[in-house]
């Protein structure tokens, strides 16, 4: 596997009010206390600061991390798949982030549950995944082809990877309920008739949505 530069997933622009970094950050909220983990170069959390939140930032990739320090008030380069790393954190969020971050982590359920022991009452999280049953991947396979890219659902970065369903599944098993979900489309076709594409998602979200965003809080016991 490539050593490959978190930097590569930064992009200067939100997108649409269609795109998944306009949801992600609207979904985040304003005026908040922000944990986001895997924060890239803090292009995500720019706009973050911009919305009144005040971010502390998570990333592995030095060089990525030194460049989030622009906006962040504080960026740890620790490693989240060590369990320890709840422990360097030092402090208590109304949001965590998790923005295309679980499904390159060894044991994605136990990080999810650890994250809820540094979430303040009444905080929510949010989490964004690639669906691996994107009709794309889907087609892929029919014609017996798994190949791994740089980036995208097949990112060779990933070492899990979820449907729908299994998505439900690890929020569940981690003590969250869904309070939002909104199926985001991509690719080739995501420009053409965009709201067609966008009400095709929301109603067979395991065949077209293209990265699946959900806001969680915890379950009441």
């Amino acid at each position: 596997m490539k050593n490959l530069p978190s930097s590569r997933y930064a992009t200067e622009s939100l997108g649409d009010a269609y795109s998944r970094h306009k949801q992600f950050v609207d979904l985040a909220g304003k005026g908040k206390e922000v944990l986001e983990l895997g924060c890239s170069t803090g292009f995500l959390s720019k706009h973050l600061v911009k919305n009144g939140c005040r971010v502390t930032g998570v990333e592995i990739d030095k060089d990525a991390a030194q460049a989030a320090r622009s906006y962040c008030c504080r960026v740890e380069t620790i490693n989240i798949n060590d369990p320890n790393w709840i422990n360097e954190i030092g402090a208590s969020f109304d949001v965590i982030l998790f923005g295309d971050v679980l499904e390159h982590l060894i044991d994605p359920l136990q990080t999810l549950k650890l994250s809820r022991s540094v979430l303040r009452p009444g905080g929510h999280v949010v989490i964004s995944l690639p669906n691996v049953a994107h009709w794309t991947v889907r087609v892929k396979l029919f014609f017996g082809n798994f190949n791994y890219k740089d980036s995208g659902i097949l990112d060779e970065t990933h070492l899990r990877f979820f449907t729908h369903k299994t998505a439900l599944q690890l929020i569940d098993d981690a003590g969250f309920s869904v309070t939002d979900y909104l199926p985001i489309i991509g690719g080739k076709l995501s420009g053409i008739f965009r709201p067609m594409w966008q009400l095709g998602a929301t109603v067979i979200p395991g065949l077209l949505a293209f990265q699946m965003l959900f806001r969680v809080i915890p379950k009441s016991n």
